[in-house]
């Protein structure tokens, strides 16, 4: 029961009935329409029955194999062939407008149950919101516009050819829309603050680092332990509400004061230095060659990190903040010019907050 909530909470559908614009469905009394009951539940965990870790090689098949995570999970059959470890009961799925595989009959194989059963899931109105909108949220912007939704939505359902579920239309719908591309953002509920990882990659690629890792420690002092979740809602929530505000903002559900500490912290420490070397290794640095080049013309220096990591949206206080400070530092140091400039624009809101 525990997989069987798990793959429609937070894999496909959701706990309420959406319309295709991601928002929520209500009843008369204006509460949400629930997406599936406990009945439901119940049923999909009885589809997953039978199912095992895959044999490894060499080894005899056993209803409960040993962990094996190189190979697919696999329906366990006696001697016979037969699936006798899986419930052969008729099973109610989801019900929905013109539902695929609602109820399953009874004594079908366990593989066949299981492919109808996921036929069910995917064909249900909900997946095209559900998915389409966390994907904005990860490659756009965290508070899209419930039309900007329903044109995702479209596109998982129809990808032209009358295919669904086609994610290279869906992907191109959420990176092509208007709300994507065009004139520079400037709405305040606009962007997405990078999630650690993206973070830390973005800067790095940007100027060329060379590393022998350490980075996954970086990451994780920042609120995210790569590879090591700490629930299966993610690192964050996907609905999390911003303090103080009725905006959605993900990947301010790991950002405290610590981990705010810890992205500047980050960021001097890659500016200024390198990020620390092992025994083992040579550490993380960035190249500032390019920009050490153009320490001579603050202004130039400042444009270029602008064009580099904003975009060319840095406000005009910003820069002559900015400017101010690299003017501070001796021009017979171009390299404290460039560490200087560095550390302000990357540790700025402006640069955290994707747009």
């Amino acid at each position: 029961e525990n997989y069987a909530r798990e793959i429609l909470q937070l894999f496909s559908i959701g706990v309420n009935m959406l319309n295709p614009d991601g928002t929520v469905q209500t009843d008369s009394q204006g509460e949400p329409v629930p997406a599936y009951t406990q009945d439901t539940i119940k049923a999909f965990a009885h589809v997953f029955t039978g199912f095992t870790y895959a044999t490894l090689p060499g080894a005899k098949a056993r209803k409960h194999n040993p962990p094996n995570f190189q190979q697919p999970m696999a329906l366990y059959r006696d001697a016979s062939g037969r699936d006798s470890n899986h419930d052969k009961g008729a099973k109610r799925l989801l019900s929905y407008p013109g539902a695929v595989h609602a109820t399953l009959a009874a004594h079908q194989d366990g593989n066949t149950d299981l492919t109808q059963a996921l036929d069910n899931i995917f064909h249900h109105p909900n997946v095209g919101p559900f998915i389409g909108k966390q994907l904005i949220q990860h490659l756009v912007t965290s508070n899209p516009t419930p039309a900007y939704v329903a044109r995702v939505t479209k596109a998982f359902e129809n990808n032209g050819s009358g295919v669904r579920g086609d994610l290279r239309a869906v992907i191109s719908a959420i990176l092509l829309d208007s709300e994507a591309r065009g004139r520079a953002k400037s709405s305040p509920g606009y962007g997405r603050l990078r999630e650690p990882v993206l973070f830390i990659t973005n800067l790095c690629r940007a100027f060329n680092a060379s590393s022998d890792g350490l980075l996954a420690n970086q990451a994780a002092s920042m609120g995210q332990n790569i590879m090591n979740s700490p629930t299966v809602f993610n690192y964050y929530p996907h609905e999390y509400e911003v303090p103080d505000t009725d905006l959605e903002g993900p990947e301010f559900g790991i950002l405290t004061s610590t981990t705010a500490q810890a992205r500047i912290n980050f960021v001097n420490t890659l500016a200024f230095s390198k990020i620390g070397a092992a025994a083992s290794d040579s550490g993380t640095a960035l190249d500032l060659s390019g920009l050490s080049a153009l320490a001579g013309n603050p202004s130039a220096l400042v444009a270029e990190l602008d064009r580099v990591l904003l975009h060319g949206t840095m406000p005009a206080a910003m820069t002559r903040s900015i400017l101010d400070a690299v003017n501070a530092v001796p021009a017979t140091n171009p390299l404290r010019r460039a560490q200087t400039a560095l550390y302000l624009v990357a540790s700025s809101p402006q640069y955290q907050v994707a747009r």
